[in-house]
């Protein structure tokens, strides 16, 4: 219970370390449900944030996700595969759809405090962490981007999502 009582919320942190690089917090948002509802914290991280120019650019980033509420594992999974589908062009379908809805099954629960770090790695793929623990890898380079449509795609699960790429846009 101690364990429990003392841990400490997640939080977008300034910095992030991976692979030797540090990763500096560029942009930020908090997504609300029905202006109700705080959910999640995101944090779009780069290794230079003057070198940020879209969400979708081709440089490294990460996506931190530090939850303010419960949400499950299931409730990823499904809303990733759907947003995916609704976004994806016919093209990136066909080469990455099968790959993704092996992806997404690695979701799991998460609590307030809890955080996913998704690196967005052009050139070498995705990986996935959640609380620090590495729940998938992938070196399936021409997917890394087209994954990004679960959040910022036409069809994006909210507003929120929008402004974030917004200010992403508007730091150079």
């Amino acid at each position: 219970m101690l364990i429990i009582s003392s841990q400490v919320q997640a939080k977008l942190e300034p910095s992030v370390r991976y692979q030797e690089t540090d990763y500096q917090l560029c942009a930020k948002q908090r997504v609300t449900k029905a202006l109700l509802f705080d959910v999640v914290d995101v944090g779009v991280y780069y290794p230079d944030c003057k070198q940020a120019a879209d969400i979708f650019d081709d440089k490294p980033k990460l996506l931190r996700f530090s939850y303010l509420r419960d949400v499950t594992g299931d409730q990823f999974t499904e809303g990733a595969d759907d947003f995916l589908r609704d976004n994806l062009e016919p093209q990136e379908k066909d080469q990455c759809l099968t790959y993704f809805n092996e992806f997404n099954t690695v979701y799991k629960d998460v609590t307030d405090g809890d955080y996913y770090d998704l690196f967005v790695l052009p050139e070498q793929g995705l990986d996935l962490y959640l609380n620090n623990q590495q729940l998938a890898q992938s070196d399936n380079s021409g997917c890394a981007l087209p994954y990004l449509n679960i959040w910022f795609g036409e069809e994006s699960m909210d507003g929120d999502f929008e402004d974030l790429r917004d200010k992403i846009k508007a730091l150079n």
